[in-house]
């Protein structure tokens, strides 16, 4: 729920509110009881003695602590037994998401300022901080070799934590895509290996299933390690979506690697056709303001959402008895 959601209330009970009138039928209740209190200590008394009692009576706030903390409480609960709603999106999946970052030597590249893998990692640290709740996100690292850093948990602090880790001095030579994308195809569809079909797990009806994704970030071709068509093909055939981002402007950048300045081009064919065999979508990142829509539209595309009714009657009860227990501590201490 955000402040944009607010403009969608709406009272399931409007005339609830006519009992509002209540409030200051009260008050004048209390103010009219005060009144004839203070006229008939007049009579009885003389006039130095009521000068003497209001000399020594507590102060105006202790006397209107318990009037006022009756008009906030009646506020509160007449309001909420009009039932104030609001319209809002919630998502109506879950989704489990494979992160597949490039930390290949040509991601110290300064074409993306600051450099690829430091755009590349800040846009990753915002998409996983904006992803619902429910959603599991894993992370795996790869160049020649790939780094499985956790499979899709849903401490996304955990994850961030990780990206946050990662600077220049973890990059590593080579590019193998094929054998990074088969690696997360087995955290999110790990072989069946007892021989036996795996038991299906009660649903409920009005849960969808949750969206496997693997979301593979690189900046350059492969031609070694697991063939990525084939890789692209299985995961295609397990349900499994897969996106790839292209990280390079069309200058190409240069890297400075033991001690030679040395050119790095940057070719999307491969990431191109992943993305086509793998049932999703492949995008071209020329700048570090392009992540963020890139990862706006996969998450788009991820997580679905629906707009549900919420009443927030329990939220006005709940805030007048946090007031009742209040106003009773300020009593208990003050009085």
């Amino acid at each position: 729920m955000n402040w944009h959601d607010l403009s969608t209330l709406y009272l399931q009970w409007p005339w609830m509110l006519l009992l509002l009138l209540l409030v200051p039928l009260f008050w004048w209740l209390y103010l009219k009881r005060l009144r004839q209190r203070l006229v008939r200590q007049a009579l009885n008394f003389s006039y130095a003695a009521v000068v003497e009692q209001i000399k020594t009576a507590p102060p105006v706030w202790k006397r209107l602590l318990f009037p006022g903390t009756v008009s906030v409480i009646m506020t509160l609960m007449m309001v909420a037994l009009s039932r104030p709603t609001i319209v809002t999106q919630v998502p109506v999946n879950s989704a489990d998401i494979m992160l597949v970052l490039d930390i290949s030597l040509s991601m110290m590249a300064n074409d993306i300022q600051p450099d690829r893998l430091t755009a590349a990692r800040q846009a990753a640290i915002d998409f996983v901080e904006s992803l619902p709740s429910d959603a599991r996100v894993g992370l795996e690292f790869f160049a020649g070799s790939t780094y499985v850093v956790t499979p899709p948990i849903p401490q996304h602090a955990e994850v961030v934590n990780y990206l946050k880790a990662l600077n220049l001095k973890d990059l590593k030579p080579r590019t193998e895509i094929g054998s990074a994308l088969q690696a997360a195809l087995q955290v999110l569809s790990p072989p069946d290996t007892s021989g036996q079909t795996p038991p299906k797990t009660a649903e409920r009806p009005d849960k969808k299933t949750p969206d496997r994704v693997i979301v593979l970030l690189s900046d350059g071709d492969s031609h070694e390690g697991f063939p990525s068509e084939l890789a692209a093909r299985q995961a295609r055939a397990a349900n499994i979506t897969v996106y790839t981002i292209g990280v390079g402007s069309p200058e190409g950048g240069t890297i400075t690697y033991q001690g030679l300045q040395l050119p790095v081009n940057f070719d999307e064919t491969t990431l191109r056709e992943t993305a086509r065999l793998g049932g999703g979508q492949y995008f071209r990142v020329f700048k570090q303001d392009d992540f963020r829509t890139v990862y706006d539209q996969i998450q788009k595309r991820t997580i679905h959402y629906e707009q549900r009714a919420v009443d927030l009657a329990f939220i006005l009860a709940g805030a007048g008895l946090a007031t009742l227990l209040i106003a009773l501590g300020v009593a208990m201490v003050c009085l």
